[in-house]
C-alpha cells in the first residue's frame, strides 16, 4: 500500500559502478529526482582495478562495428548519443591528465580514483541521493500505478522508473553478484546462461616451456 506521505523519485538506479553513477547523474542532469543504491561501501571499486589501477575510460576508436548483439542498431543509437570524445570532454574539464596507448586506449595518468571522484561529483551536482551499504531486499512494480518499489536494509523506495545496472559475476571478490540476473528472469527478460569468458592460465615451468609460443 502506498500512502501520501510516501516519498517518490522519478528514478531509482542500483549498482553504483560506472553505468549506475553516469546513468544517474545524467538523470538528475536532466532534471529528474534520483536515488542511487549499492550494496558495497566503498563506490567503484570495479573502476579503481581497471587498467592496473589507472582506468581505462574510453577507447578512441569505439564504434558499433566493434560490438556483438542481437541488436545491432541499438549500440548504432547509443554511441551517437555519447561518443568517446564526449566523455574525454568530461574528463579534460575536471583537469584529468590521461594518455593514449595501443589502439586508441585511454588511461588516467595518475589514478582510477580520479574517475569515481569525477563521477561522484556529477551526482553531487545533479542532486542524487546515494545510499551506500545498502542490500535490496526485494523489487516490485504495482500494476495499477506502475511504480516501483525496492525494499531494503535502508527502507523502502519508491520511483517512477527503476535502473539496474549491478553488473555480471566477472570478479565476485569485489562484490559481483547474480541479482541483475535475478531480476531480468524475475521481470520475464530473457537470460542467456553466463558462463566464463576471458579467464587466465597458470602452467608450471614445464610445460610453459613447451607451449609459451602459443
Amino acid at each position: 500500500m502506498i500512502s501520501q506521505s510516501d516519498t517518490i523519485s522519478d528514478s531509482i538506479v542500483i549498482g553504483a559502478g560506472a553505468a549506475g553513477l553516469m546513468c544517474a547523474a545524467r538523470l538528475g542532469q536532466n532534471g529528474r529526482s534520483v536515488v542511487l543504491l549499492d550494496h558495497a561501501d566503498k563506490i567503484g571499486e570495479k573502476i579503481r582495478i581497471s587498467g592496473g589501477g589507472r582506468c581505462n575510460f574510453t577507447n578512441l576508436n569505439t564504434s558499433a562495428h566493434h560490438f556483438l548483439s542481437n541488436n545491432p542498431h541499438f549500440c548504432k543509437s547509443a554511441l551517437s548519443r555519447y561518443t568517446p570524445k564526449d566523455f574525454v570532454k568530461l574528463v579534460s574539464a575536471y583537469g584529468i591528465a590521461y594518455h593514449e596507448k595501443a589502439q586508441g586506449q585511454l588511461f588516467c595518468d595518475d589514478s582510477a580514483t580520479q574517475i569515481i571522484d569525477m563521477l561522484l561529483s556529477e551526482c553531487t551536482k545533479a542532486s542524487v541521493k546515494i545510499h551506500r551499504s545498502t542490500q535490496i531486499h526485494s523489487v516490485e512494480k504495482n500494476p495499477e500505478s506502475g511504480l516501483f518499489l525496492c525494499k531494503s536494509s535502508r527502507g523502502d523506495f519508491l520511483a517512477r522508473s527503476l535502473v539496474v545496472a549491478t553488473g555480471g559475476l566477472s570478479i565476485p571478490k569485489i562484490g559481483a553478484t547474480s541479482f541483475g540476473y535475478s531480476i531480468a528472469k524475475q521481470f520475464g527478460l530473457p537470460v542467456i546462461d553466463s558462463r566464463p569468458a576471458l579467464v587466465p592460465f597458470t602452467f608450471d615451468e614445464a610445460l610453459l616451456k613447451i607451449t609459451q609460443d602459443l
